[in-house]
């Protein structure tokens, strides 16, 4: 199911001959998702462009994506790079980034149902390859953000999500969900710890890994990347981890509990991890404003949506903790 509205694949070719100065072979595009167009060139390269249609987000800074991408890679963090950015439109119709391809597995969006992950030896393997995950997390969060020009601070989180659910619903929000991110607002933790580089979408679906030996290739899309506590990150995993096991009673084998993630990734930044309550509630508040987005665009074009405006799973376990709270 996607809502890509794709390029025309010969006007693509004849613009990366031109790119690249030489004739192309295959060309292919992975199974289209809901935000940029992604084009795999001889199993070698991979291009990456903004959607030519309506988008997830109201802008996608594909130069500044491939930035940050160069610096995690720099700190160490296995990823697609170098990662070139190429600004001048008149060869695919729009700027776009440039990566090597990765040859490797990615998880599925529902993790404990992925077949590859369940296919994985034993669960010794599959705890194996849950740390390795957390330790990538964990590095990224060690990156040096400074100079990516990145937004910052809790206090530009929350002002950035609130123009976004205004701008995704054309300003009409569902009153609940308006009123969830108020509560994120009004609730705002009072401390706030020193500043990481965030990911952003932190999920075992963003990353290639190896088919051999079960670690992390590359760790993929960073299009809600910005600056501020490790907690939103880490918020973002464990809420949304959750929230597949409460509405499905499955688990993956071998995987950590929620205690032993919290742990882990305390050691990854060397520090304990604070309110990851109201993080975890800010998480699904976001989650929903993205899916109230999506939703709509599938109501635009016409066609059955996996979410309904509103009613979306993420919004009611977020007013579930907050009624809790």
């Amino acid at each position: 199911m996607s809502l890509s509205v794709c390029r025309d694949l010969d006007d693509l070719r004849a613009g990366l001959e031109r790119w690249l100065g030489r004739s192309v072979g295959s060309i292919e595009r992975p199974t289209p998702g809901w935000s940029c167009e992604t084009l795999i060139v001889e199993d070698v390269l991979v291009i990456r462009l903004p959607p030519l249609s309506a988008g997830i987000f109201p802008s996608y800074d594909l130069e500044q994506q491939a930035a940050v991408q160069n610096a995690v890679g720099a700190a160490g963090v296995p990823v697609a790079g170098p990662a070139r950015y190429e600004p001048d439109a008149a060869f695919l119709g729009d700027p776009f980034v440039a990566m090597p391809f990765v040859a490797g597995r990615i998880p599925g969006e529902f993790t404990p149902a992925d077949g590859w992950l369940l296919s994985l030896p034993n669960d010794a393997a599959r705890r194996s390859l849950w740390h390795s995950f957390l330790a990538a997390v964990g590095a990224i969060h060690g990156t040096d953000h400074r100079g990516l020009g990145l937004r910052a601070g809790l206090a530009a989180e929350l002002d950035y999500w609130d123009h976004y659910l205004l701008w995704a619903t054309e300003a009409a929000p569902p009153p609940a969900l308006a009123e969830a991110l108020g509560w994120c607002r009004a609730n705002r933790p009072k401390v706030e710890p020193a500043p990481s580089l965030l990911w952003g979408d932190v999920r075992l679906g963003n990353v290639i890994f190896a088919a051999d030996t079960h670690t992390p290739l590359a760790v993929i899309d960073w299009d809600m990347a910005s600056v501020g506590p490790a907690e939103m990150d880490v918020g973002w995993f464990l809420a949304l981890e959750t929230l597949q096991t409460a509405l499905t009673g499955l688990s993956m084998p071998g995987f950590g509990t929620h205690s032993e993630a919290v742990a882990a990734l305390e050691r990854g930044i060397a520090r304990p991890l604070a309110d990851l309550a109201w993080y975890e509630v800010f998480a699904l508040v976001r989650a929903s404003a993205i899916s109230t987005r999506i939703a709509r665009l599938f109501q635009a074009a016409g066609q059955a949506s996996p979410f309904r405006v509103g009613e979306d799973p993420t919004l009611a376990a977020a007013l579930a903790r907050i009624e809790r709270a």
